[in-house]
This record gives C-alpha cells, sequence and structure tokens, in this order.
C-alpha cells in the first residue's frame, strides 16, 4: 500500500485558512499592544528602562494609546494620518485599507536623563520569518521600516531643518518561529568605526536605529520576556484558563476584560485553524496517495507495452501526464 504523508506548510495554512488566520493576527496585535505586556517586552530589549519598573514603564514612561494598524508605512502618507501620534493621550485611528502600516506603534518617554527624551517604538508581530514563506527576507523588510519612522519624523516630530529634534527609534520585531530550535534576541544599530585617527563623535547623535528581532524557538525557554511570548503565541496546547493563570500569577499581570476577550477569541481560532487545517491535510494526503498509486498503474501499464492514450483512458490520467511519465521512463532506461 501506498505511503501517505500528511504535510501541512505555513503556505497552506496561509492560502485555506486566510480568513482565520487574518482574524488571529488582528486579534493578536490588540492583546500585545496592551501597555503591561508593551511594558514586559521594553523593559528586556530597550536599555534605557533596564532599570525602571514594569508598572513605571505601564503607566509612566509609555505615553497615550499605543496606535494598532493605524499609521502607513508608505512614504507620503505616514505624515498623512490625521490622528498625530504625540505625548498626549490618543485614540486609535482607523486602519487604512490598502496600505502597509506598523503593527503596533506607540512613544515612551525614557526615564533618568537629564533632559526629557522621547522614543519611538515599533513593535511588529511576525507569524513567520522564513524567506521561502515570505518571499524576500525579514531583516531588510525591518531595515525598511526602522528608515521610514526616521525620514517620517519631518514635519511630524521636527519641522525644517531642526535635524537635533529627531527622535530615537526601536523597531522591535516578535517572530513565532526560530531558524534553530532555540529562542534568541537580537539587536542590529549604528556605530562608529574609526578608520583614521581618533575622533569620537557622541553617541546621541548617531545611536538613533535600533532594530530588535524576538526569535521564539519551539523549546521551552526560561527567559522572562520569552516564556510570556510563547504562552501567548505559541504554546497552543495550553488553554485559555491556564494562560491567564501564568499571567496573573508570574506576570501580575491583571487582564481587562478587552485583553480576556482578545485571547479568548486567539485561543478559539488557533484551535479551528489547526483543527481545519489536519482535516484538510488529511484530505490533500489521500489524494496525494490516490494519485500517486494511479502514476505507479500507469508505469506498469506503459511498460507492458500499452499506448499513451489507452493508459490515459485506464487510469483518467491526463494525457499530458501520462506522455511526461512515459518521457521519465525514456530517459531514466538510457
Amino acid at each position: 500500500m501506498t505511503e501517505q504523508r500528511l504535510i501541512i506548510t505555513e503556505n497552506m495554512m496561509d492560502s485555506l485558512y486566510g480568513s482565520d488566520n487574518a482574524k488571529y493576527d488582528q486579534h493578536a496585535k490588540h492583546l500585545l499592544a496592551s501597555r503591561k505586556l508593551l511594558a514586559e517586552i521594553v523593559k528586556k530589549v530597550v536599555p534605557e528602562f533596564q532599570d525602571a519598573s514594569i508598572d513605571d514603564i505601564a503607566n509612566k514612561y509609555i505615553e497615550g494609546t499605543p496606535l494598532v494598524g493605524s499609521v502607513p508605512v508608505n512614504p507620503g502618507l505616514t505624515n498623512a494620518v490625521p490622528s498625530k501620534i504625540s505625548g498626549d493621550r490618543n485614540e486609535d485611528g482607523a486602519p487604512k485599507e490598502g496600505y502597509i502600516t506598523y503593527d503596533i506603534l506607540f512613544h515612551a518617554r525614557a526615564p533618568g536623563t537629564e533632559e526629557t527624551m522621547t522614543l519611538i517604538i515599533n513593535v511588529e508581530a511576525q507569524r513567520s520569518q522564513k524567506e521561502s514563506t515570505l518571499g524576500y527576507h525579514l531583516m531588510k523588510r525591518a531595515v525598511f521600516y526602522a528608515c521610514r519612522l526616521i525620514s517620517s519624523q519631518k514635519e511630524r516630530e521636527f519641522e525644517g531643518k531642526d535635524y537635533n529634534s529627531i527622535k530615537k527609534i526601536y523597531s522591535i520585531w516578535i517572530c513565532m518561529d526560530s531558524p534553530s530550535e532555540d529562542s534568541y534576541i537580537n539587536r542590529y544599530r549604528l556605530e562608529e568605526k574609526h578608520l583614521l585617527h581618533r575622533y569620537k563623535e557622541s553617541p546621541e547623535n548617531y545611536d538613533l536605529v535600533n532594530i530588535v528581532l524576538i526569535s521564539l524557538g519551539e523549546k521551552a525557554d526560561k527567559d522572562r520576556l520569552i516564556h510570556l511570548l510563547q504562552v501567548l503565541f505559541t504554546e497552543s496546547q495550553q488553554t485559555f484558563d491556564s494562560k491567564r493563570n501564568i499571567l496573573q500569577k508570574e506576570y501580575h499581570i491583571e487582564m481587562t476584560p478587552e485583553m480576556e476577550e482578545e485571547m479568548n477569541t486567539m485561543c478559539n481560532l488557533s484551535l479551528n485553524i489547526s483543527e481545519e487545517a489536519l482535516n484538510r491535510g488529511l484530505a490533500q494526503g489521500r489524494q496525494e496517495g490516490r494519485l500517486e498509486g494511479l502514476n505507479e498503474t500507469a508505469v506498469r501499464l506503459l511498460s507492458m507495452g500499452l499506448s499513451v492514450e489507452d493508459v490515459s483512458k485506464g487510469t483518467s490520467l491526463p494525457l499530458e501526464t501520462v506522455e511526461e511519465i512515459k518521457k521519465q521512463m525514456i530517459e531514466k532506461n538510457k
């Protein structure tokens, strides 16, 4: 009996279950935009906040209401959004259909500096970083987003030639997969290299662009932030109640009704996606097994001297398919 193999790739899931995946992504972004979760991320990966408490980051230093899917990335559109991101609390803008938008965008005021320094922090939730899935290298997209967070500040954060007012940015990417089994966190930044003699520029004049890649591996990890993100996004076997208990007991995050609704919906959608993927995958596996069996039958009939036309009629395979099988048989026997 022909062995039937079940292979479910991310491309298959996205094409077959795009609706549920899109809904899952939207709820994931809104959950991730909660101030306590953002504070956990910021404390871990943004050096300016490493000595601040999670509560202070969430309640004192994150400014306004984080914008979710509201600000376009595209040149010429970022500055056109009616609701400017500012130090004041603001409402989420309406998503711009057809535009590429930042997943989550917010300001945070860095503590412990002599003068107030504002950071613009962008957080992107990415289901996969595989180039074969995306069609491009994720790091190049991250660089583009980071550069746009700098260039779009003109006439938004500063006017004219007031380049001294450019704000430092962090573009943080959370990937739900890893090139290896291990999780990791990498940071990329501009740095000074002395090629001739030594003149030291003040870092505050060039250390403006930072990219952070958080990659979630398959193995459980003891790191506080990685564990939190794995519980939220990659541990599909965890129930809603178990996830909520972990957030409350280990991270002291009291979930709001809105957060509970987002996470409960994500758990249900994740279950639907998994069940549908399994059912569709099994059906596809059976179909692939049937086709493989027909191909083997065609090879035997052709070996017995039957014509391509007769084999096509006997197996119901397209004439072109049988011709290709015969061509491969001839080449193999040369």
